[in-house]
């Protein structure tokens, strides 16, 4: 089968590459799928740099956690799936790029019906990541302001829509007049432009001094303690990605900013296990279960089919094109989800 392949560690469109590879067999619990698309993420660009990951993989791997396609096999335990068009978070977030890539059952969930499979894809970690963040994490309500960072991303976009749906003041923070007017037709009330104001003076003013109740910040870096000191009394700031952070996160930060501003600092990573490894948890890795992965899924599916949110897909590119579209997304020239259709030539 073809896979999209990292060959060794370096800038994407120098180290990816299309290869021929064998074709992967399910174990128990786990599904294979016959790839229709597979979403890039950022944490890609870090995979094929080598940089700190969650789950460090010497090459050559196949890149790609996110896919849409027919179940067409299954292990034992996973019968339930053949056959259906599902979206998946792949095994161990790699091999997703791919004609066929394996899921663990528990990461596997029905594709919406109103997107198309490259849709579909773009929708699972971006809405998943979301919802999770802004809801159960951040406990988000309606009438009350939050302020998403990268803005015109994959997760950006689906902050916004989902802060719009729950009623919330959203006020975006992205980077130039064409991801600013993405985020105002996505409904953003405020959209600040990071590259020629201070996004902290900005939503000070834009609150009269009390702050944003809830910080999304998939940025990291010098975000970090800027953020802090334009959260409310009692805001919640949700640690959620770090693709301004050179050393993604794996760094610690003082926390003395944070007590001043008597906020609370949330953690999110998208994980589904109903059981940890011992020495994962000793790491750890303290991922929430499939019973909230079900409940989300099913708000999800709702607001999809209501028409009220919908993956914003700014590209999409064949396997061959992939490198290159990796370089243009870590250079900050890409919208929303860059998607990989498998069957596209």
């Amino acid at each position: 089968m073809k896979a999209l392949q990292v060959t060794r560690h370096g800038p994407p469109g120098e180290v990816l590459a299309v290869r021929t590879v064998e074709r992967p067999e399910p174990g128990p619990k786990e599904v294979r799928v016959k790839v229709d698309a597979a979403s890039f993420n950022f944490n890609d660009i870090d995979r094929c740099r080598g940089n700190l990951v969650s789950v460090p993989t010497p090459p050559p791997f196949t890149l790609g956690m996110d896919v849409c396609g027919v179940v067409d096999e299954v292990g034992e335990g996973a019968e339930s799936w053949l056959g259906q068009r599902v979206v998946a978070i792949t095994k161990n977030a790699l091999g997703g790029i791919a004609e066929y890539a394996i899921a663990d059952a528990i990461s596997v969930f029905d594709a919406p019906p109103e997107f198309d499979d490259v849709e579909a894809t773009a929708f699972l970690l971006s809405f998943q990541t979301s919802h999770l963040a802004l809801f159960k994490r951040g406990r988000l309500q309606a009438g009350e302001t939050l302020v998403v960072h990268s803005a015109a991303s994959g997760l950006g976009t689906a902050g916004i829509q989902l802060g719009k749906a729950a009623g919330a003041r959203v006020i975006a923070v992205a980077g130039g007049p064409e991801k600013g007017a993405l985020c105002s037709s996505l409904g953003a009330d405020l959209v600040i432009d990071h590259t020629v104001e201070d996004f902290v003076e900005a939503v000070l003013v834009a609150t009269g001094d009390a702050g944003a109740d809830v910080v999304y910040d998939l940025t990291g870096g010098d975000y970090v303690e800027r953020s802090w000191r334009c959260t409310a009394h009692g805001g919640r700031y949700l640690a959620v990605g770090f693709a301004d952070d050179d050393a993604n996160g794996m760094t610690g930060r003082p926390l003395r900013m944070a007590c001043i501003g008597n906020i609370d600092i949330v953690a999110v990573m998208v994980a589904w296990a109903d059981s940890v490894d011992p020495g994962m948890r000793r790491f750890g890795f303290n991922p929430f279960g499939r019973d909230v992965a079900d409940e989300i899924h099913a708000d999800l599916l709702r607001l999809a089919a209501e028409g009220a949110i919908r993956p914003y897909v700014g590209r999409r590119v064949s396997m061959e094109e992939a490198g290159r579209a990796l370089d243009e997304h870590e250079a900050r020239r890409s919208v929303g989800r860059t998607v990989v259709d498998v069957h596209r030539g």
